[in-house]
């Protein structure tokens, strides 16, 4: 990587050709030690090429490498001319300009030029060279061009990354168990009414439904959260989009997100023009709609775990609360996702238990394997699941669309996903038969960085980890592999119904619709009467 460019230094005064003597001497210091600091080859640091005057500006053409870039030289030669200029002749720089700029890349790169700063690309034997627009104090003075950098490598990486799916690794399995149901349950409970669908990817879920999904939830809470000393915890479920640039969400999944925007005024005479038309045309005008809203002031739950790192930003950590394990059901969260949203097992709205912990790294590998343990006795144990364990591409660094290689070792920073088996879509060997009905993660100091959330000693970084346990999916899945029959249930959910009644389902004269349905929903609700 290298860089070259024409950096322009206007003063308080101008300067004249009797300034060359003074000028030369600079450029000889700024080459021989203050351009060259923290480069440890000649060709990583920076270089002033030559020099002129002209309109009574300084112009200097640079060279630079990697470990000196460009726009780090502009600042410390701008703070030297200063100094310089200052003390011998009593004039201030009042201004600098990089202009002419080019980055030459090693490969081929085919991004689009589209992006802030590029000018145009121009790809040449083997070399991407990209130039930029003219830039002045405001923009290199901060690391636009460090990110720039890295954004380009990220895109192209991206664009040679074909996915998760082709980076999935299996880890571990559970033995073949023969399932005892093949229908889809998501036309079952939609035909007898437990749910109805409210809107794309939104379902209303009646009494029997929400009891079934509770019974996995408290399963979970029970068999795994609990008895590792989580403990529960309310966090909002709307985010200002600064934290999502944090965490890397609005970089990565833009596309995924909802937002929302607030009114343009508390003024309801404000909307009079809005609400006189949609009380004649009763429709509402969607076009027109934006205009009386603010731009988006928030995004909606995405993840989860993101109010977790803004509560401790900032925060010296020390031993006395360490580790700390702290788990949230409290509400929905959102995802837009392309293409059909079948039933409840693809969702724009969807319910979780979202566990986070925090922690110095051994402390968060430590409890991450401890949940894997008692995952798997959930899977294996309590609801005896066919289910298969992969690592794969950290959510995190695929959401912030930053490539990581995978490696046999999981004691790092890292994601393993929750796969289990719809006997309904198919065989064991079409992986369209399985879905992934949750994940644990290891993510480093990717969120402990950003936030500043450090630990009361120096030289020791504190890590985090979340796991998403998607509950309307665990419910599908269950119902999947084990039917709506009870006496089928291994003995735990059995004892669940037998020590809590089943709420009453829905009947009435148009609902459930069909008279199958009805015919259907009677055949289940018997068999809840004596689980």
């Amino acid at each position: 990587m290298k860089f070259k460019g024409m950096l322009i230094l206007e003063f308080s005064k101008p300067l004249t050709e009797e300034h060359n003597g003074l000028i030369r001497h600079v450029v000889d210091e700024l080459n021989n030690n203050i351009l060259v600091k923290g480069a440890t080859l000649p060709e990583e640091a920076a270089k002033v090429v030559d020099f002129r005057i002209e309109d009574g500006k300084l112009v200097l053409n640079l060279e630079t490498g990697r470990q000196v870039r460009i726009h780090s030289a502009a600042m410390r030669i701008k703070n030297y001319v200063a100094k310089i200029f200052g003390s011998k002749l009593k004039v201030g720089v009042r201004g600098l300009t990089l202009k002419d700029t080019v980055i030459e890349l090693d490969g081929e790169f085919s991004v689009s030029p589209k992006i802030p700063l590029i000018r145009k690309l121009l790809v040449d034997e083997g070399k991407t060279y990209v130039y930029l627009d003219v830039m002045d104090e405001s923009v290199l003075k901060k690391p636009v061009l460090d990110r720039l950098i890295k954004l380009l490598n990220d895109k192209e990486m991206r664009a040679k990354w074909k996915g998760k799916a082709e980076h999935w690794q299996l880890i571990k399995r559970s033995r073949e168990k023969e399932p005892l149901f093949k229908e889809d349950p998501n036309k079952i409970f939609e035909e007898i009414g437990w749910i109805k669908r409210f809107s794309i990817g939104q379902w209303i879920y009646t009494p029997p439904a929400i009891y079934l999904i509770n019974m996995i939830k408290q399963l979970f809470l029970e068999e795994v959260v609990k008895p590792l000393g989580f403990e529960e915890v309310v966090f909002p479920k709307i985010y200002p989009p600064e934290i999502g640039l944090k965490t890397g969400h609005l970089k990565g999944t833009i596309n995924s997100m909802l937002f929302a925007s607030l009114p343009i005024s508390y003024d309801i005479s404000a909307f009079e023009e809005l609400i006189d038309y949609m009380s004649v045309m009763n429709e509402v005008p969607q076009e027109d709609l934006r205009d009386y809203l603010r731009p988006p002031s928030y995004f909606l739950c995405f993840a989860q775990c993101e109010p977790f790192y803004q509560f401790f930003s900032g925060e010296i950590v020390d031993d006395r609360a360490l580790p700390i394990k702290w788990f949230d059901q409290s509400g929905p969260s959102f995802r837009w996702e392309a293409g059909g949203l079948h039933g409840v097992e693809r969702l724009i709205e969807f319910h979780r238990i979202e566990v986070v912990w925090l922690g110095k790294p051994e402390q968060v590998v430590e409890i991450r394997n401890q949940l894997l343990e008692r995952y798997e006795h959930f899977m294996d144990k309590v609801l005896d699941l066919e289910w298969r364990w992969a690592w794969v591409t950290p959510w995190y660094l695929e959401h912030a669309g930053v490539i990581e290689k995978i490696s046999e070792e999981i004691n790092r920073p890292g994601t393993i996903d929750f796969e289990a088996w719809l006997p309904y879509k198919g065989s064991r060997d079409d992986a369209k038969a399985w879905l992934e009905i949750g994940n644990i993660s290891i993510h480093g100091t990717k969120f402990t960085d950003p936030f500043k959330i450090k630990y009361s000693k120096k030289n020791v970084k504190l890590w985090t980890g979340c796991s998403g346990f998607g509950v309307e999916r665990w419910m599908l899945v269950f119902i999947a592999q084990k039917g709506f029959d009870p006496e089928n249930w291994p003995s735990k959910p059995r004892e669940y119904v037998k020590k809590n009644p089943m709420p009453k389902s829905l009947l009435t004269v148009t609902y459930p619709k069909t008279k199958e349905g009805k015919e259907l929903l009677k055949k289940i609700v018997d068999l809840y009467s004596n689980p």
